[in-house]
């Protein structure tokens, strides 16, 4: 502790303190190497490859007109999910006014293509248990990662009057959702087994 007194005057103390207030401040902490491989993992787990290809995006042309609806995905929005067939899409997002509209989608479906099949709300409450029951590891790897910043988006199509499985391999064709794993075109079915090896 400093003593003014054994400095003769109070100048000579405050100036001393100032000198000794400045070291304690600008004093380097040891990095926290700990938090910083904790933090780096987070990154890693977090990190997604997406192949974002304009060319791909502007191409994309679809035989019928879709109208898009979304709910977050969570058990008590999806009775809000359209009853009948069509098509449908996972997509990392937020609604919040202190982001720009945003959403990267993971992944895109369709249900509705067979005789007897399942309605967009069933898939998604079959999507809601597959999360915990880990049918399809990397369905339900995605589900859980990002959680709560997901929503369910879904275009209810007539499978009497368009082809659902054509429009599902247009619209992935277009994106290349990371988490779709067959159902593209031919061509970008092989060149996306392939850059998943790079």
């Amino acid at each position: 502790m400093l003593s003014c007194q054994s400095h003769g005057h109070n100048s000579g103390c405050a100036v001393e303190w100032i000198t000794l207030r400045h070291a304690v401040l600008t004093m380097k902490m040891p990095y926290d190497f700990a938090s910083h491989r904790a933090r780096q993992k987070d990154f890693a787990y977090y990190t997604q490859r997406f192949l974002l290809d304009p060319r791909l995006i502007l191409r994309c042309a679809l035989p019928a007109q879709l109208t898009w609806h979304r709910v977050p995905f969570t058990k008590s929005t999806l009775n809000l999910v359209a009853n009948q067939p069509g098509v449908y899409a996972f997509a990392i997002g937020r609604d919040t006014r202190h982001l720009p509209p945003h959403g990267y989608v993971l992944y895109i479906g369709q249900t509705g293509a067979k005789k007897n099949d399942r309605t967009l709300r069933q898939r998604a409450k079959e999507y809601y248990v597959e999360k915990t029951t880990g049918t399809r590891p990397h369905i339900s790897e995605f589900l859980n990662k990002w959680n709560r910043c997901l929503f369910f988006h879904f275009a209810p199509l007539d499978p009497n009057v368009v082809d659902l499985l054509k429009i599902e391999a247009i619209l992935n064709d277009a994106l290349v959702p990371p988490y779709s794993i067959k159902d593209f075109s031919a061509d970008i079915r092989k060149q996306k087994a392939i850059w998943g090896l790079s």
